[in-house]
Order: C-alpha cells, then sequence, then structure tokens
C-alpha cells in the first residue's frame, strides 16, 4: 500500500473560498455557485436555471406557458395559456389577497378567483374518472357553497355532496352524517354509511363492514378481498382501533400492523401479487427508533444500511456510496441526510476531513484540502 502527498485539484482557503475545475465556486457563508443553482447568503437567496426565490416569501419562475411572480400570501402576477385551448398565446393574471384575484393553478385547484376572500371564491378541479372540470363557487366561506354537479352546503346545517361513486349529506355537520355508495371495483362496493357524532357510526359496503363507537376512538372493520378469495376460503382483512389513535392493529391483504402510540409500531408488507412476505419496520419511541429489514435509524445519531451502501454516527462521522465510489466525512453536524444546500454553503465549516474510495485507490482531504493524500490499494 503506498501514500503520496497531492497537490489540491481546486483552488481553496480553508471553508471560506473554493472553486473547482468543473466551474462550482464558493464564497461561504455569502456565496455559492455550481452549475444549476446559485445561492445568496441561503437560504435568504436561491436561483436556479428558471426560478429564483428570496426569504421563502418572494418566488419567481418562468416555463413553456409563461412566467409568474408571487410575494406570499398578498400578491402574485404571471401570465399562462388558458387551459385546454391549443396554440393559445400566454395571458396576463394577478391577484392582491384578499381584494381581487385569479390564478390559473393554486395548488391542486384550476382557474381560481376571488373577490373580497371570503365573500366570494370560486376554482376548478377535475371530475373523478372523467375528461372534462367541475367548478366550484362560495359565497362567505365556508358558509355557502354549490358545485356544477348539483353538490350544495349551507355549512353547518345542511348539505349535499356528489363524487363519483357515492352521495354525501349532513345535517348540523358533524352531528348528523351519511352517504350511499355505488358499485366501484377501486373501493369497497354498492352500500350506504350514517354516524351520529360523537356517539356511533356504521359502514355497510360490499366488501366492508365497520362499527364505529364514540368516533373516531373505536372502529372495528372487516374487509373483504374477493381477487385474492378461493371458493375454499375467503380473504378477509380486520381493523381494530382502540383507540385511536393510541392502539392501532390491522391484518389486511397487503399488511400486518400494530401501533402502541407513541412507544411502538410493527408493520409487515404483503406483495399484492401473491400475498408473500416483503418488507418489514419496527418503531419504537415513534420514529426515534426504526428498524427495516435492510436498515436501522437511530434519529438523529445512528443510521446504518444493511448493504453498506450508507452509515451515519451523528455528530462525527457520515459515509454513502454512489456509483461505485465510497464517499466519508468527519464530522456531520446537520442531522438531515443529503441537502445540497447545506452541503453548498454550510457544512464545509464543521467538515475538517474527507475521503474517496475507489477500487483503485482512496483520497483523502485534511483541513479543507490543506493536506491532500492518496493511498494506493494493493
Amino acid at each position: 500500500m503506498l501514500s503520496e502527498l497531492l497537490l489540491a485539484s481546486a483552488i481553496q482557503i480553508g471553508p471560506f473560498w473554493q472553486h473547482d475545475e468543473n466551474g462550482s465556486a464558493a464564497l461561504r457563508p455569502l456565496w455559492s455557485r455550481t452549475t444549476e443553482t446559485t445561492d445568496v447568503l441561503w437560504p435568504v437567496f436561491t436561483a436556479h436555471r428558471d426560478w429564483w426565490r428570496c426569504c421563502l416569501v418572494a418566488h419567481y419562475m418562468t416555463n413553456y406557458a409563461g412566467w409568474q411572480f408571487s410575494l406570499l400570501p398578498i400578491w402574485w402576477n404571471g401570465t399562462a395559456r388558458r387551459r385546454g385551448v391549443e396554440g393559445a398565446e400566454p395571458e396576463p393574471y394577478w391577484g392582491l389577497f384578499p381584494l381581487w384575484g385569479t390564478h390559473p393553478h393554486f395548488l391542486a385547484l384550476y382557474d381560481f378567483d376571488f373577490v373580497l376572500w371570503p365573500l366570494y371564491h370560486a376554482y376548478s378541479t377535475p371530475r373523478p374518472g372523467e375528461d372534462r372540470m367541475m367548478r366550484s363557487r362560495s359565497v362567505l366561506f365556508p358558509f355557502f357553497h354549490w358545485r356544477d354537479d348539483g353538490s350544495w352546503g349551507f355549512w353547518p346545517v345542511c348539505g349535499v355532496g356528489h363524487q363519483r361513486e357515492s352521495d354525501h349529506r349532513y345535517f348540523l355537520w358533524p352531528i348528523f352524517t351519511w352517504a350511499d355508495y355505488r358499485a366501484d371495483r377501486v373501493t369497497a362496493g354498492a352500500g350506504y354509511s350514517w354516524m351520529f357524532w360523537p356517539l356511533v357510526g356504521h359502514v355497510e359496503r360490499e366488501r366492508e363492514d365497520q362499527w364505529l363507537v364514540i368516533p373516531p376512538l373505536f372502529s372495528l372493520a372487516v374487509v373483504s378481498y374477493p381477487e385474492f378469495s378461493t371458493p375454499e376460503e375467503e380473504i378477509r382483512g380486520r381493523l381494530l382501533r382502540c383507540p385511536w389513535p393510541i392502539f392501532e392493529w390491522e391484518n389486511s391483504a397487503n399488511r400486518e400492523r400494530i401501533s402502541i402510540l407513541p412507544l411502538y409500531e410493527r408493520i409487515c408488507w404483503r406483495s399484492m401479487n401473491d400475498g408473500e412476505f416483503s418488507g418489514s419496520v419496527t418503531r419504537f419511541g415513534w420514529r426515534l427508533v426504526e428498524i427495516y429489514d435492510d436498515e436501522t435509524r437511530v434519529f438523529p445519531i445512528w443510521t446504518s444500511r444493511g448493504d453498506g451502501s450508507y452509515f451515519r454516527l451523528w455528530p462525527f462521522w457520515e459515509s454513502s456510496v454512489r456509483d461505485g465510489v465510497e464517499y466519508g466525512r468527519f464530522l456531520s453536524l446537520f442531522p438531515i441526510r443529503h441537502v445540497p444546500a447545506v452541503d453548498r454553503n454550510w457544512s464545509k465549516f464543521w467538515t475538517f476531513y474527507e475521503r474517496e474510495e475507489n477500487p483503485v485507490e482512496v483520497n483523502h482531504s485534511l483541513f479543507w484540502g490543506i493536506i491532500r493524500w492518496r493511498t494506493s490499494k494493493p
């Protein structure tokens, strides 16, 4: 095994200044640049190929349909092509919340409009299972609302809601609610449900039978799986909550689960194709300790993958394998795995030693590249 001192392949002054051969550079913590991203006092400002963001409030982006600027949650403006019109030119839109505005695609809502919100707003959403949109409107949200599929509500007094496979109604919500279901291959089939909250509720469908007592605290559901059943054996799943969310037990077609929050949880997954065991996880202290088949986590102190592709002993050491090369560093103070912005702008301040190991050699870097050496493998 041979070792040799190396000259730095990058211009670097401690953790503060760095310039690599690939064009990446940094003047930490003020500024950093890669081929696609520029940071200034991250997280104050970040610019990418087609967007920039300032203070997590101001945001600008461009795409094939136009551009958009927003100063959340007060102002936005931009241009966008009208949905469903081929070859249309981008049209302007803007909003000054809560006075007036329109937005072509806000969260999961399309063509969102409002005037003196919550006095009035309207939006469109895709109709489930159909290639067309459904328009919803509300006056004095959330008290009065209606949709063009016949749904309406005078909350909390009474209301009717229609979905692809069900019709829902309420009176003095949430005290009296009930629903009718039509046959549907992706749900539990035709049937009905009702609830007299907070005392009792019941669901009776082709593939589901559930009772709820003091919902949602206590419930027992029995679900059948005809696609996995045989003439000799009917496959059924059960879900017990007693009380939710402290104790839950589930035995279904795709998993077995028991949870005693926040002490213990055990999940075993099954393949939906043949019902065979496909993986498991055991948790203690909610998610502080997680034991998977191929990985063990003790947040944030310890993470170890069974195949050796990742290891972490926080805050001292972190190593990972990417494309056949093992990377390691000391120290590793940030408790979340692989956050590129932190690596670009901050992690160098506490990373005193780094190594890269490939099948031929091991490259070492000490004190931000001031001392470098290579160890050849036999």
